[in-house]
């Protein structure tokens, strides 16, 4: 099945605010057919997604900073050129942890989440108190948040 060539480049696209974290989508499932998603994702001392799981596999790539991962039941410190997989239905989150903000591409297949950002992005604005919307906007995309040390 094949999709057409994209071509972006670094100026072209738009950051979404997620949780404080900018997030851009280089390619999303419209684009593939479904089949994948790539995306920028920032991310600043102290921020980042919290545990969480969701039906498709997301692996992340870090291109900047240090950024501290918990996949499963275990934590991994991440550096520069370190990658992590989060397979399907596993419970995974992450933080910044370098006072230079780390910049990461995400990964999903098969590609699912842009409308899950762009809902956070268009809802989510005034923080905490827009935080009680989060699990609203996770199950409508099939995204479960999950209490640490808590399985879904």
């Amino acid at each position: 099945m094949a999709t057409h060539s994209i071509v972006k480049h670094a100026d072209e696209g738009t950051w979404l605010n997620v949780l404080g974290m900018q997030l851009k989508f280089l390619c999303t499932s419209e684009d593939t057919k479904g089949r994948y998603s790539s995306m920028l994702n920032t991310v600043p001392k102290g921020l980042g997604a919290p545990p969480h799981q969701h039906p498709w596999d997301e692996s992340f790539y870090v291109l900047k900073g240090q950024v501290e991962f918990l996949v499963g039941n275990q934590k991994h410190v991440l550096n520069v050129g370190d990658y992590v997989l989060a397979p399907a239905n596993t419970t995974h989150a992450f933080v910044g942890l370098s006072d230079e903000e780390g910049l990461m591409i995400a990964f999903e297949s098969p590609g699912h989440s842009h409308r899950f950002f762009e809902e956070i992005n268009d809802t989510v604005t005034n923080l905490p108190e827009d935080l009680e919307k989060m699990p609203g906007i996770g199950q409508r995309h099939n995204v479960t948040f999950v209490q640490p040390g808590e399985h879904a």
